[in-house]
């Protein structure tokens, strides 16, 4: 099974115009853009199941987390709703620093870049494809009762296939190995095997022929040699005297070299204690250091909007949407729920494109305790920024 052309053939062009026209991007760059994403996330998938442990995490998050491949059945429907879309885009945003961590930023960056289209665009639709991908392979693993070992197994085979697809810059960021799988099947690789063996003991029968006259020969050598050192005892040793000019080149012969005279050992001797006394005075200077600059104090990081209020930074996990400081957030909720006000989240701009997955966390939040939906909005992007990287005011 080609995992990766499985999962792209579930992307309708239904969905890719939905999204093209929620992103305001043209539908090429989209298409491009999400099969990059779905290819990309695929690969930190593989790369985070490497691991024997990793792929027992990898089927517990498959069978605890709620991909049971719903999705597969429904994404042309969310892409169509922009809130649903909204949503999952913020499900996906968690999944994806799971499994990417760190290396998020970049490869959206690199995304948009192969795509053309805008890096926020990108960032969404690399969203959009973790849900995706994790929904079609917790189907598979229903379908095919698989264990942890097969699922490790299966993501393997499927490494050529991603990584061919992968173009060159986003393949170094993912630090993916090269993968090929092999094209022979098991009866070929058998004959091939058997083949060698073959060769092998031909080479065994050759050498088995061979050996006995290599050795008579050797042996009959070393007799010829042994006569000859009795019969002709060595000359005396001649010395000769050996011209100069015959190592040189030809060009050269005819010049006279110069005879070699005795050196006076003061007249060398004054020059090198010169040296050295001048390279013990050069020892003994102390090092010049440039002159260090005393580092300007930098400013606080707010510069949140007048007439919003800023969450505590420690609300998010850090480069993250995923919320870790609830009693936080249940103070804001406490308050929508005993004065029935209106709640508008801003994104600030300075903080990045996390601050927007942040204010869709929120409302998230508190839509699942209680609060409708027509009494949290969540505006454009404005700019200001601070620790969180959104600001909130409780309207009538």
């Amino acid at each position: 099974m080609d995992l990766l052309a499985s999962i792209k053939d579930t992307v309708s062009d239904k969905v890719t115009a939905n999204l093209a026209g929620f992103l305001g991007e043209d539908i090429n760059g989209t298409k491009v853009g999400l099969d990059l994403g779905i290819t990309t996330f695929l690969a930190g998938v593989i790369k985070f199941a490497s691991t024997d442990k990793n792929g027992r995490n990898l089927l517990g998050i498959l069978n605890d987390g709620g991909h049971t491949g719903d999705i597969l059945n429904n994404f042309e429907t969310f892409s169509g709703n922009p809130e649903k879309t909204r949503l999952l885009e913020t499900i996906g945003g968690n999944i994806v620093n799971h499994f990417l961590q760190d290396k998020t930023e970049g490869l959206t960056d690199k995304i948009g870049a192969q795509a053309g289209i805008k890096g926020g665009s990108a960032s969404t639709l690399l969203h959009l494809a973790a849900p995706l991908v994790l929904g079609f392979l917790g189907k598979t693993v229903r379908q095919e009762n698989l264990s942890a070992h097969d699922l490790k197994a299966q993501l393997a085979d499927a490494t050529g296939e991603v990584s061919d697809s992968l173009p060159s810059t986003l393949l170094h960021a993912l630090n993916l190995p090269k993968y090929t799988r092999s094209k022979n099947s098991p009866l070929s690789h058998y004959k091939a095997v058997k083949e060698l063996n073959k060769d092998e003991k031909r080479k065994g029968e050759n050498w088995s022929m061979i050996l006995p006259w290599v050795l008579l020969f050797s042996v009959g050598a070393m007799i010829y040699f042994f006569s000859l050192s009795k019969k002709d005892p060595a000359p005396a040793a001649v010395t000769e005297t050996v011209q100069p000019e015959i190592f040189l080149p030809a060009d050269t012969v005819s010049v006279s070299l110069p005879q070699s005279e005795p050196v006076a050992k003061d007249s060398v001797l004054p020059t090198a204690v010169a040296k050295e006394k001048v390279i013990e005075k050069e020892e003994e200077k102390p090092p010049v250091y440039p002159k260090q600059e005393t580092p300007k104090e930098e400013k606080a990081d707010d510069t949140t909007p007048a007439g919003l209020t800023q969450l505590p930074a420690s609300v998010f996990a850090r480069n993250s949407a995923e919320v870790i400081d609830i009693p936080a957030l249940n103070q804001l909720l406490s308050s929508l729920k005993e004065n029935r006000k209106k709640l508008v989240i801003t994104p600030l701009k300075g903080s990045g494109a996390v601050a927007v997955d942040r204010a869709y966390a929120i409302r998230d939040y508190l839509l699942e305790n209680g609060v409708e939906l027509s009494r949290v909005e969540i505006t454009s992007a404005r700019k200001g920024r601070n620790p969180s990287g959104v600001a909130y005011s409780i309207n009538n």
